[in-house]
């Protein structure tokens, strides 16, 4: 059987083709036919119908808009569609460089990738003996004042008699330089992680002292601000934890995890990696001196131990002071201007 379909070469994009984005409705390419209808589309896939032709000219005019790009659109003299690079490299229409270099495939279709970003983690690598000087601190200060922070954390930190979550003050002198230390920390990873225009300003600080069988149930942590930042830094680490392969198989009850931080921000599974599905957990084997720090919507847990030995960590929140420009990213503009009505 013979199909009955007709088949013809059409462009649709001389109609107009609009894209929906983050900033609004923007044009793609612009209308230059009027409004498409079904008599005006039967007329275009009409075989003898000349008015929708397809163009072969010999060379393609290159466009103002064109010229600004670093690449050149033309047509052969035997009718190929090709694009010549500012290096001078030149690929015909329909293979992958072509399609890179435009943007455009091999229907005249414009095409782009975006990546949806979740979020970023910043980790630091604190010299030792700064992990010396804080371990000192918090033998010699803060563990002896016992200024316990349980009451406003969820940790389960108690089958020790030394298990304990006690705040760290910034008042005093190391607290001062860690203070500073924190918000270039912070502010570093908000401008190079996102591009935000806005500063970390430290809000809370606190000490973790885990012994075996104390875990920290599924949570995140709260801020004062819109936006804010999580973090933690390991001071030590039990030698049972720092045995963990660090490639853990938690197949077989073999507690390759055990005492490790568990990040997760989905219901995805490894399994649904191999069906495309982004990764949306992770276990992260505590080393001593290094830090993280993630928004604080973060969902993490930290799972038990049992071994000799303490998992002690500083815990710490930031709040997110954004900029006037950067406030104003995300407002319309009767939002701005009730805004600055109000300054």
């Amino acid at each position: 059987m013979v199909s009955k379909l007709v088949q013809k070469d059409i462009s649709l994009a001389d109609f107009g083709i609009e894209a929906l984005t983050d900033n609004g409705r923007v044009e793609v390419s612009p209308n230059k036919k009027g409004a498409l209808s079904a008599d005006t589309y039967n007329k275009m896939i009409d075989p003898d119908n000349k008015e929708f032709e397809m163009a072969e000219t010999d060379a393609a005019e290159i466009t103002e808009a064109e010229k600004e790009k670093d690449y050149e659109i033309f047509v052969t003299e035997d009718g190929v569609k090709k694009v010549r690079t500012s290096g001078g490299n030149t690929y015909p229409e329909g293979t992958p460089e072509y399609t890179e270099v435009t943007g455009e495939s091999a229907f005249g279709l414009q095409i782009a990738m975006r990546p949806i970003l979740n979020f970023n983690i910043l980790r630091v690598e604190f010299p030792q003996d700064i992990i010396n000087e804080l371990n000192e601190h918090i033998d010699s200060e803060i563990i002896p004042k016992s200024a316990s922070y349980a009451d406003g954390l969820v940790g389960q930190l108690k089958e020790d008699e030394r298990s304990a979550q006690l705040n760290f003050p910034l008042d005093s002198d190391v607290g001062k330089q860690l203070e500073t230390v924190f918000n270039q920390i912070g502010t570093t990873y908000l401008k190079k992680g996102y591009d935000r225009d806005a500063e970390a300003e430290v809000s809370q600080c606190w000490t973790n002292h885990a012994y075996a069988g104390d875990y920290n149930p599924f949570h995140d942590h709260g801020v004062k601000t819109v936006a804010g930042l999580s973090g933690f830094l390991w001071l030590k680490v039990p030698q049972c934890i720092q045995d963990t392969p660090d490639v853990p198989n938690i197949k077989g009850a073999s507690g390759a995890v055990d005492g490790w931080t568990h990040l997760c921000w989905g219901t995805n599974t490894m399994r649904d990696l191999m069906q495309l599905r982004p990764q949306t957990e992770d276990y992260i084997k505590p080393t001593e001196g290094a830090m993280l720090i993630f928004p604080q919507w973060l969902k993490h847990q930290v799972l038990p131990f049992f071994g000799e030995g303490e998992r002690r960590s500083i815990a710490m929140n930031w709040n997110v002071n954004d900029s006037e420009a950067e406030k104003k990213k995300y407002m319309s503009d009767r939002e701005e201007s009730l805004y600055d009505d109000k300054k």
